[in-house]
């Protein structure tokens, strides 16, 4: 089965371990992928949906893999115990649909045998690096990926308490700046255009260019262009 390029790069973030649970898992495609590659022995495959939980449990009998997944409805970490996984991946949802996981179910990832967040926003990587920074868990890795002409922002994160983000810019990943990542210059050419449009629209108005978030969106700009011109 084919995969794609969005599912084989989340897989690659994952270390070994024993089992973990895929947050949203949909069809539990990325369940199926880690145990071929050997990664993982076992999973938890969980959405809070019946109709992607009903493809979920079809893709594990197609695969024989109904010793090795088991597929369980609820809402985000809640559908694991404390100590039961020792990692999770969120894929395919907006950061702040993460963080509402993360502070609803904070038993999962404070516990000690818990030590992996794969996390792949659909939008405002920016609030993920502040989460991290604000909890305890460091950036060990960040990579891009392109599929269907999108940019996809991954993240792997690890516990470590007083850990500081090293980068100036939190819209990019300071990983991926110091590794000079292909897919960068793509990135910060969407992200300064993302921060020229709303400062274009800003300016259509007296109010709006006098207030705080015009002078913070103008600082990001400057920043994305800092590392923008420095890889030309």
């Amino acid at each position: 089965m084919n995969f794609g390029p969005r599912l084989e790069a989340v897989a690659a973030l994952v270390p070994v371990c024993h089992r973990l649970v895929d947050v949203g898992t949909d069809h539990a495609y990325l369940p199926v992928l880690l145990l071929q590659q050997g990664r993982i022995q076992s999973a938890i495959a969980g959405d809070v949906v019946p109709g992607p939980c009903d493809a979920a449990r079809h893709t594990v009998r197609s695969f024989h893999l109904e010793d090795r997944i088991s597929v369980r409805q609820g809402s985000g970490l809640t559908v694991v115990r404390p100590g039961e996984v020792e990692a999770a991946v969120m894929a395919g949802m907006g950061a702040e649909t993460m963080l509402q996981i993360l502070r609803e179910s904070p038993e999962i990832w404070q516990h000690p045998g818990f030590r992996h967040l794969i996390l792949q926003p659909m939008s405002d990587s920016e609030r993920l690096r502040h989460w991290a920074e604000d909890a305890g868990w460091a950036i060990c890795r960040e990579d891009l990926v392109e599929e269907g002409g999108r940019l996809y922002e991954l993240l792997h994160l690890t516990p470590s308490p007083g850990w500081k983000y090293p980068g100036g810019c939190w819209e990019v990943g300071d990983d991926l700046v110091r590794r000079n990542h292909p897919l960068l210059p793509a990135l910060l050419a969407e992200r300064c255009a993302k921060y020229r449009h709303l400062l274009e629209q800003m300016d259509k108005s007296p109010r709006a260019r006098a207030s705080e978030r015009y002078a913070t969106y103008r600082t990001i700009l400057e920043q994305l262009e800092v590392l923008e011109n420095g890889r030309k």
